[in-house]
């Protein structure tokens, strides 16, 4: 399965408040599947740009052209392609100073995310190479 990672950090601090991004930085994840083409993404978003998990995969589905809609709530995105799946979603803390992602929890609409490879997914994607990875304490 191919693996993507995607951090939003640059769209909210650089092109939304036109700030520099701050090096300790932290929010929500979600991690989402497409079954039909053997697509992994782990998406990150800082705590300021997605209150609910259900705002990352909205950004994520209008960012790849997928359909989804929301819960009268506002709370729970559903994606409407039976080839995605929402795996689960948690928090995260990356410290690029000291070259640490931290990954935990879990989404209380989506659950909890599947942390079995992820870090090594996560070194062999290049993004954080020479970072250390952190999945739930491990």
């Amino acid at each position: 399965m191919k693996f993507t990672f995607i951090d939003y950090s640059d769209i909210y601090f650089e092109r939304i408040k036109k700030t520099e991004k701050p090096r300790r930085r932290g929010g929500k994840f979600v991690q989402i599947i497409n079954e039909a083409t053997e697509k992994e993404y782990l998406v990150l978003s800082p705590k300021e740009l997605s209150i609910y998990h259900a705002n990352i995969i909205e950004r994520f589905c209008m960012m790849q052209k997928i359909k989804g809609s929301y819960n009268s709530k506002k709370d729970y995105f559903t994606i409407n392609d039976d080839d995605w799946v929402v795996v689960g979603g948690g928090i995260w803390v990356i410290d690029e100073d000291k070259r640490r992602l931290e990954l935990s929890g879990a989404s209380r609409g989506y659950g909890a995310f599947a942390a079995e490879g992820l870090k090594g997914k996560i070194l062999g994607s290049g993004v954080l190479s020479r970072y250390s990875i952190l999945v739930n304490g491990l």
